[in-house]
């Protein structure tokens, strides 16, 4: 069980954090793994090949690139 902190939902849609992740410019089909931290979103994805298909290894399996969207203050 996690703390309730006043404000803080215990839980959200899958809609709102379909567009959560939608948001930050990732498609939700190619997430692997997602952090938001306060100096930036850090994303595992599944690679894809220039066809747009996954990029999968024999004996490793699905490839995946790791992606860092910085947060930056507005000038």
């Amino acid at each position: 069980m996690s703390k309730v902190i006043p404000g803080v939902p215990e839980s959200i849609t899958r809609d709102a954090y379909i567009k959560l992740i939608e948001a930050s410019g990732l498609d939700p089909v190619d997430i692997k793994e997602l952090m938001f931290c306060a100096d930036g979103i850090y994303a595992t994805v599944f690679a894809r090949d220039e066809n747009g298909a996954r990029v999968i290894d024999p004996i490793q399996g699905p490839m995946n690139n790791a992606i860092y969207i910085p947060v930056e203050d507005d000038k």
